[in-house]
């Protein structure tokens, strides 16, 4: 075929609509749509701006808290700096719209990268479509305007790479992409540290695969030789790339210890509870262990048929050990299934694998079972399916900045109903900023430190900086325990804004040393009296 007929098929196939495209689409109105005050649920994003703002306005990372009155001056791991960078940066050009459209690409990319990968690798269309729409509804709960969202697209490149390189689909050389995509994701979010769980995984799974293979092949078959070796050394190598950080060595030891060792105090928070059936997030990832459970058996129950690239010549054999997974698939869905039930914060990591593991049985047990004729359809629908779709995905994310540039997408930002929007303007309209720390929800900090800078919070988000013992202390004051003035006055705080169904209140409305100076529908402002008398 000469250029000119490539180049039009080429243009053809790109805008022929695909399920790629619809599922790109669906994300990115959602997102676009809904997101405006979903992705803004908590003030870290606050948070994260005010952190690159600060960067911006300093030519530097801060090594010490710049924002609280209780830990000022105190080694701060600011370890998100990179991705602190681009939100301050998207603020400053679209305001929370900015934010908005890069989390609609963000949340989006990966489902893409997925979904093609699925259909690639010779899974059915309809089943990786509905095993990453079910992965995407399941991980929605923790869909935030947060740095999180590039650990998701981040570890998706990974997973991609292992899962291309263990089925011999690809290379070895791929797994040179691993090192650099560690060093860059070491400065964007904390969530790199999972990368190397995985990569054990895969690596476990490598030895198995290995060792249950027939002899013939252990001795030299193609495609048969271990990968041990090269994945050890692309660890290896990934990890010594993760010390090109601002702290070198001493972050990944941070959030090791933090990860591990954080005691019931940063337990009780929200972020780091363990996954519950009586609210929707947990109820969702109950829903979606059950599909992965299925996944599993209809794999294991397909009899044995011949893989896409034994279709095509190859010497291996369509199932392994463990039916079409690669032990490594299952060792790294066991492993995010447990933190995901740990911590809920988790559960988009192991949806990714969920999504794997569901696509590829489902897909298995079609070819199986399905009559020639139906496989013949399904397989046209692949070959369709891999050979159209883009324009349409790229066209929505375009749009979706475009509008966000020019301020036309729904409000963004954070919602009067569940933060002290008003409170903190009626503060600043005062002109009153109190020497000491603003005593305020955790959740409420990171808001206050953009929208009000003048002023040192309390406390914010940033737990693996205050630490337990600390969290701790701010609990027993939260809840009004004995003593919760003394240790108020005695930390300098001589302002508290507080949610209205804060234990606290109560407890500061019939204290005789505390007024309360205002109230709206959100929150109740009190001042210390005699700061209140002498103001």
């Amino acid at each position: 075929m000469s250029v000119a007929p490539r180049r039009a098929a080429f243009s053809h196939a790109w805008l022929r609509p695909g399920f790629a495209d619809l599922l790109v689409v669906f994300l990115v109105i959602l997102v676009a749509s809904i997101g405006g005050g979903r992705l803004f649920g908590d003030a870290d994003a606050a948070t994260h701006v005010a952190t690159g703002s600060w960067i911006l306005d300093h030519r530097q990372i801060p090594r010490v808290d710049p924002f609280s009155g209780t830990h000022a001056g105190a080694e701060w791991f600011a370890h998100e700096w990179l991705a602190d960078l681009g939100s301050a940066l998207l603020y400053r050009a679209g305001g929370w719209n900015g934010l908005v459209a890069a989390a609609a690409l963000l949340i989006a990319l990966p489902h893409f990268v997925l979904f093609r990968f699925l259909v690639r690798r010779g899974d059915d269309v309809l089943a990786a479509f509905g095993a990453v729409v079910a992965a995407a509804a399941t991980a929605s709960s923790h869909w935030l305007a947060r740095p999180h969202l590039l650990t998701v697209v981040c570890l998706v490149l990974w997973t991609v790479t292992l899962e291309s390189v263990v089925a011999r689909r690809s290379g070895s050389r791929l797994l040179l992409w691993l090192p650099p995509l560690a060093l860059l994701w070491a400065n964007l979010h904390g969530g790199f540290l999972v990368a190397f769980g995985v990569l054990l995984c895969y690596g476990l799974g490598e030895v198995v695969a290995v060792q249950a293979a027939p002899s013939p092949e252990r001795a030299g078959a193609p495609g048969s030789r271990s990968l041990v070796r090269p994945l050890v050394a692309a660890g290896v190598v990934a990890a010594a790339c993760t010390l090109l950080n601002p702290w070198g060595w001493r972050l990944p030891a941070h959030l090791i210890s933090f990860f591990t060792i954080h005691g019931p105090a940063l337990k009780a928070t929200t972020e780091f509870a363990p996954a519950a059936a009586d609210d929707r997030a947990g109820l969702a990832l109950f829903v979606f262990t059950g599909l992965c459970i299925a996944g599993v058996v209809c794999g294991l129950r397909a009899a044995p048929f011949p893989s896409q690239a034994a279709l095509r010549g190859a010497a291996r054999p369509g199932r392994g050990p463990t039916g079409p997974f690669h032990p490594g698939t299952l060792l790294a869905l066991a492993l995010t299934t447990a933190m995901a039930f740990a911590s809920i914060r988790h559960v988009e990591l192991m949806t990714l694998f969920g999504a794997l593991v569901i696509s590829g049985g489902v897909s298995s047990l079609l070819r199986a079972r399905s009559d020639g004729p139906t496989r013949d359809q399904l397989a046209a629908l692949r070959l369709r399916e891999e050979r159209s779709g883009g324009a349409y995905a790229v066209a929505a994310i375009v749009i979706v900045w475009i509008l966000a540039i020019l301020g036309l997408l729904p409000r963004a930002g954070f919602d009067p109903g569940q933060f002290p929007v008003g409170a903190v303007a009626a503060l600043k309209r005062d002109g009153t900023v109190p020497a000491g720390p603003v005593f305020t929800p955790d959740v409420w900090g990171g808001y206050l430190i953009l929208e009000w800078p003048q002023a040192r919070v309390f406390v914010d988000g940033r737990w693996d900086m205050y630490g337990d013992e600390f969290f701790k202390r701010y609990a027993d004051i939260y809840m009004a325990r004995p003593g919760w003035s003394e240790a108020l006055v005695s930390m300098g705080v001589t302002l508290a804004i507080l949610p209205r169904d804060a234990p606290l209140v109560e407890a500061m409305e019939g204290h005789p040393d505390w007024v309360r100076q205002r109230a709206d529908e959100t929150s109740t402002v009190f001042r210390l009296r005699e700061v209140s008398q002498g103001s």
